[in-house]
Formats: structure tokens, C-alpha cells, sequence
């Protein structure tokens, strides 16, 4: 599981920067953010081929051990950027859209925040 924090979750995203930068650099375009360069599979828990340990009960221990931990690291990265985040005026029409779907908030006027807070509160209920 430590594979999950220290290269899933710093080291992937570092090495996309830098390959959307070069992608700008040598080709004048950017990688569209739709575009996924790397795929991952895990066999964690899914060693099934003859491994008599391996159950269904494991597979789903495993699979939701690392939802888990994914949903912690999401979460302390919306907790620092809620934190970083100060009051701006100008707002696209999506962020007005997401910002109007929070019925409750303690942040009225600082919309980022009050999705954020939002996505904070979604991801502390997992």
C-alpha cells in the first residue's frame, strides 16, 4: 500500500507534468486532459490463479483497504488547498454551478471553499 502514496500519488503526477511540458516544449501542444498516457493494474488480493488464500473475501478486504487510503490522500490534499485558497471574485460559469449545487455551507461568499468544504464532507462520509 505505501506504493500508493509514494509513486501513485506524488511520483505520477510530477512525471505528467513534466511529459505535458515536454509535449509543449517539442510539439507546441499540450497532453489533453482527457488523455491518460499510463494505465495501472494491481494484483493485490487478486492472485486467484492457485493461490488457495486468495478468496473472494480478500479481494474485497484488499480493493477496499485501497479505496480507503486513496479517499485519505484525496483527502488531505483538499484540506491543504481549502487552506491555501483565498477569497477571488472572478468565477467561470461551472465553478458558479458547482458553488450553487452546495445547499450547505459555512462558506457563502469564498466558492472554492464552499466546494471544496463540500467535497471535504463527501469524502470524510467514505
Amino acid at each position: 500500500l505505501a506504493i500508493l502514496e509514494s509513486v501513485l500519488w506524488d511520483a505520477v503526477p510530477s512525471f505528467l507534468r513534466k511529459l505535458n511540458s515536454q509535449c509543449v516544449l517539442s510539439l507546441d501542444k499540450a497532453l489533453p486532459l482527457d488523455h491518460v498516457p499510463i494505465h495501472f493494474s494491481s494484483w493485490m488480493g487478486g492472485d486467484r490463479d492457485g493461490n488457495p488464500n486468495v478468496t473472494p473475501k480478500v479481494t474485497f478486504e484488499v480493493a477496499t483497504t485501497q479505496r480507503l487510503q486513496v479517499a485519505k490522500l484525496l483527502l488531505n490534499d483538499v484540506v491543504v488547498l481549502y487552506k491555501e485558497l483565498a477569497i477571488c471574485k472572478g468565477f467561470s460559469p461551472d465553478m458558479l454551478g458547482l458553488a450553487a449545487a452546495v445547499k450547505v455551507s459555512y462558506d457563502r461568499r469564498e466558492l472554492y471553499r464552499r466546494v471544496l468544504g463540500h467535497v471535504k464532507d463527501r469524502l470524510l462520509s467514505t
